[in-house]
């Protein structure tokens, strides 16, 4: 994986770019939920795939209370900041059996604990091609997630985030910060 922290410096944002403005609203609004129900979920599954170039397709499942379900395992990861395996799998099956779009759910209801995955960051953080059977692991994302914490740990964090902060007008959680440096030079 290349060096965020020697990227940083060299790492331009277009603060007017849509990608970038329309973030702070995404986060904003999500941030003003104070208790998901079914009908945020569904809500918040939708907003996330606004902002992807994929068409959501809610897998909703076959059991009475299957959406319910579902919405308890992403309160429980707001709440308490980390998913299982198998949560982040019923989560995956429910928004397209994907877990691009399950880590722009959790993201965007707990940005402090869960940091976006895509193909971009997969090229960045593997180095080889993004093909969806690599991207649609659980194993990558949940192993992402703990290199991004250790990431953070590094005494050289606080001054990443302050730039990257700075360079966006507004401030971002640590994960973000560093899934904004990887996306933004992943085709370095």
């Amino acid at each position: 994986m290349k060096d965020i922290f020697e990227l940083e410096s060299s790492t331009e944002i277009d603060a007017a770019h849509s990608y970038i403005v329309s973030y702070s609203h995404l986060i904003r609004f999500a941030s003003n939920i104070q208790t998901l129900t079914a009908t945020e979920l569904v809500v918040l599954s939708h907003m996330v795939y606004g902002w992807m170039p994929t068409i959501l397709n809610l897998h909703l499942p076959d059991e009475p209370d299957g959406l319910d379900k579902i919405t308890r395992i992403l309160e429980k990861a707001r709440q308490k900041g980390c998913i299982s395996y198998d949560e982040l799998s019923q989560l995956k099956a429910l928004v397209n059996n994907s877990v691009v779009g399950a880590s722009k759910l959790l993201h965007f209801t707990a940005p402090e604990h869960f940091p976006i995955w895509d193909s971009k960051i997969y090229r960045f953080c593997y180095e080889n091609e993004p093909h969806q059977y690599r991207v649609n692991s659980v194993d990558h994302y949940l192993t992402y997630i703990n290199q991004l914490k250790e990431l953070v740990a590094d005494q050289r964090f606080p001054d990443l985030h302050k730039n990257v902060n700075d360079k966006l007008g507004y401030s971002v959680t640590p994960l973000r910060a560093i899934e904004l440096i990887m996306f933004l030079n992943a085709d370095i």
